[in-house]
């Protein structure tokens, strides 16, 4: 195994320098207790000078709005897309007939029907 030391004695690798002094460090602030910290906050000039906001007054309750969607009204809704989706290939089938027959009457100088 090679020597990281990088000449220093062995075991003294990942020492710190012996000229630091932890003793000449600046003391830490205190921590605030939890009761503090928990206490209403003081009250700041601002408060002071401005007056106190009125109380909230509850918000009235809204009218008879639209009401909640039931399982008889989601059945409906999905019958009415079930009939629309089933008739779909239908009118596209009669469309992709009748357009192109009505482009070649066009070409053709046949009166247009409605």
């Amino acid at each position: 195994m090679p020597n990281t030391s990088h000449g220093r004695p062995p075991g003294t690798a990942g020492s710190p320098p012996a000229d630091r002094d932890d003793d000449a460090s600046p003391a830490a602030p205190a921590i605030p207790s939890f009761a503090s910290l928990r206490a209403p906050r003081r009250r700041t000039a601002v408060d002071v000078l401005l007056p106190e906001a009125p109380p909230a007054q509850p918000e009235p309750t809204p009218a008879a709005g639209p009401r909640p969607a039931e399982y008889a009204d989601l059945w409906l809704l999905g019958v009415r897309t079930a009939r629309v989706f089933a008739g779909l290939p239908w009118r596209v089938a009669s469309w992709s007939v009748r357009a192109p027959a009505a482009c070649v009457g066009r070409l053709l100088g046949r009166p247009q029907q409605s």
